[in-house]
């Protein structure tokens, strides 16, 4: 994670929110900075550019992002088989809310077209976090080969919240979680 400053984290935090609602190119320097009350000279002495200000704001969604969905798929069930279960329910109620807007990370990693761009650094790293807690899971249930039932847990939860986006319907996330229960129940040893 980047160290900010208070206000710094909070200036990232609001250009998350317009990056995600309205996308990257579509929001200007100007938005950003009539949004978080500040100067168009304040954000780039912050930030130095656009660019870093992307970067900052995806780096400040990437751990409460990971913890909304965990946490609360951890809350809902007990053991591993159940939360990973269960991080597909938390999926179906997110894509149901008015502001649904499709995967932040996903959405950035589109619309940057620099594969150098620091953004898809922070992109990787959340992907991997949430491979990561699929893995876990997968082994601590005795899972054969968890590292791979996570990378197509990972395609499966993915592939729903675009579909999600493209359908605007929990739908798709209803069918990844049939799927996802189906992978799990081929890895059980």
């Amino acid at each position: 994670m980047l160290r900010m400053s208070a206000t710094d984290s909070r200036i990232a935090g609001i250009a998350a929110n317009l990056f995600h609602e309205h996308g990257i190119t579509a929001t200007g320097v100007d938005a950003l900075s009539r949004a978080a009350g500040v100067s168009k000279r304040t954000l780039y002495e912050k930030f130095e550019n656009k660019d870093g200000l992307v970067t900052a704001a995806f780096d400040s969604l990437d751990l409460p992002v990971f913890e909304y969905f965990t946490h609360a798929a951890e809350r809902n069930a007990s053991d591993p088989i159940g939360q990973l279960d269960q991080l597909f329910a938390v999926m179906e109620k997110a894509v149901r809310l008015p502001g649904f807007h499709g995967c932040a990370f996903v959405n950035a990693t589109a619309e940057l077209a620099d594969a150098e761009h620091p953004a898809h650094l922070i992109v990787r790293r959340h992907k991997r976090r949430f491979q990561r807690w699929m893995r876990d899971r997968a082994q601590s249930a005795g899972l054969t080969d968890p590292d791979r039932v996570a990378r197509q847990l990972m395609v499966v939860l993915d592939g729903a919240q675009a579909r999600a986006m493209v359908e605007r319907s929990p739908k798709p996330v209803r069918d990844a979680r049939d799927i996802a229960r189906a992978l799990i129940d081929a890895a059980r040893a």
